[in-house]
């Protein structure tokens, strides 16, 4: 009776680790990007529900399956870091076989889903993400910053890959939602890296700046900060949204600025951990304004 009682236990526990291994938070922002992108895409007012439907189910499969191979590449380091060492991997409880099993299986039917439903060009572009992401971004963690700027280009495609399943096509509208995400990771990784330095430094990553000082790193967050201001306007700019969303953008931005000056004064675990949190606000902030100014027109 115990054995039978056990069983769906051990399932439960499986498919717990496997979801683990997709990084879910991610997994789930990866997702939200590409359905914005796809319903800022969708100009003629309607709306092709299966293709946005298979948009979600590509982008997340793909999206879990370069998360897993990110785990798979990184277990050895994974163990090293208390952050990280509880990850299905380097805590035993999924063999690395079974997570490169479980991502090559993920994304392949990922991409095609989107191949098959949405284009070759969205595919195209999830293949492209996480071909970056596992194997650029990942090693490149061990040389030194650069891997900041290679890391932020797949994670702000997501929304070309919706823009450009509603439209065939990749224009400067699809364009300014990538520029809006890609600098949105400089203060929001340099604040996180700053944070976790003594765990980053012990594994190998170099993702500061700077070793020797933290003013250049606070200089850089202030200067991701202003770039994502600047990025922010440029939906407005090319006509995808109206005023609700320039007021509302335009204010975040002197707000998230305005936070991030005195980690550029004086980098400190504090002004870091405020320039994160802000970050966190931000996104969904902007991601709002956007629907919701989309809604009105």
């Amino acid at each position: 009776m115990s054995a039978v009682v056990a069983r769906p236990a051990v399932v439960a526990n499986a498919w717990r680790d496997l979801y683990a291994l997709a990084k879910p938070n991610l997994t789930m922002l990866v997702v939200i990007t590409a359905v914005l992108g796809f319903g800022l895409g969708v100009r003629d007012g309607s709306m092709h529900w299966l293709r946005l439907i298979m948009v979600v189910i590509g982008t997340g499969l793909t999206s879990a399956g370069a998360c897993a191979l990110n785990m798979f590449i990184e277990r050895d380091i994974d163990a090293r870091m208390p952050r990280t060492r509880k990850r299905p991997i380097p805590s035993g409880r999924v063999t690395p076989e079974a997570a490169l099993f479980f991502a090559l299986i993920t994304f392949s039917w990922g991409f095609g889903a989107l191949a098959a439903f949405c284009g070759p060009l969205p595919a195209l572009l999830a293949l492209v993400t996480g071909v970056i992401y596992a194997f650029a971004y990942t090693p490149l963690k061990r040389y030194g910053p650069v891997s900041v700027w290679v890391g932020a280009i797949p994670g702000a495609i997501p929304p070309l890959i919706g823009w450009s399943a509603a439209t065939g096509s990749l224009d400067w509208g699809g364009v300014s939602l990538f520029a809006v995400l890609f600098c949105w990771q400089f203060p929001h990784f340099l604040a996180l890296a700053y944070l976790y330095r003594e765990d980053y430094r012990r594994a190998g990553f170099r993702f500061l700046p700077s070793e020797a000082t933290a003013r250049r790193t606070g200089t850089h967050i202030l200067m991701g900060a202003a770039a994502l201001a600047g990025a922010s306007l440029l939906p407005y700019a090319l006509g995808l949204v109206e005023a609700i969303y320039l007021v509302g953008v335009g204010l975040a931005g002197v707000w998230f600025v305005k936070v991030c000056l005195p980690a550029a004064a004086d980098l400190t675990g504090k002004s870091a951990r405020r320039v994160f949190l802000a970050s966190i606000v931000y996104q969904p902030v902007l991601l709002t304004l956007l629907v919701v100014d989309r809604l009105i027109l």
